[in-house]
């Protein structure tokens, strides 16, 4: 039932592979950088259903990189996330192979939805930052 679910989710929401290491989905990116850092921005409202597919892409990057894989996610025009998104988001950010997480933005929203994020993970090893230069800076430590 599950995987029926994910497949509708699939046939609705197109999903752009720019390369290996890239992937798109409107306005939302996904990049393994050649540091195996997983750069993330997201644009907008957030479903159920795109928090599945992000969760699917990450997860396929992750299983490029034999160690931990740290994550940048910039939330600087992201829109509202149900609670749904957030259990799917919690899911990933649980991974055995998620290493550290920082989340950066300005906008209101992106505090909120940090907020949710760090606070319901089992992964602690996550902060939320103003900027971007913050977030990678702790991320290289």
């Amino acid at each position: 039932r599950k995987e029926k679910k994910q497949n509708e989710a699939k046939e609705k929401i197109e999903i752009k592979r720019v390369s290996e290491r890239e992937y798109c989905m409107g306005e939302n990116r996904w990049y393994l950088g050649e540091d195996n850092i997983i750069y993330i921005t997201l644009v907008g409202e957030m479903d159920e259903k795109m928090a599945i597919i992000i969760k699917e892409v990450n997860i396929k990057f992750l299983n490029m990189v034999k160690e931990k894989v740290n994550v940048l996610i910039d939330l600087n025009r992201t829109g509202k996330a149900s609670p749904e998104v957030r259990k799917v988001y919690n899911e990933l950010n649980d991974h055995e192979k998620a290493g550290k997480i920082a989340l950066f933005g300005l906008h209101p929203v992106a505090r909120v939805l940090a907020s949710f994020v760090t606070g319901l993970s089992k992964n602690k090893n996550q902060r939320f930052f103003k900027t971007k230069d913050d977030a990678l800076a702790w991320l290289k430590e």
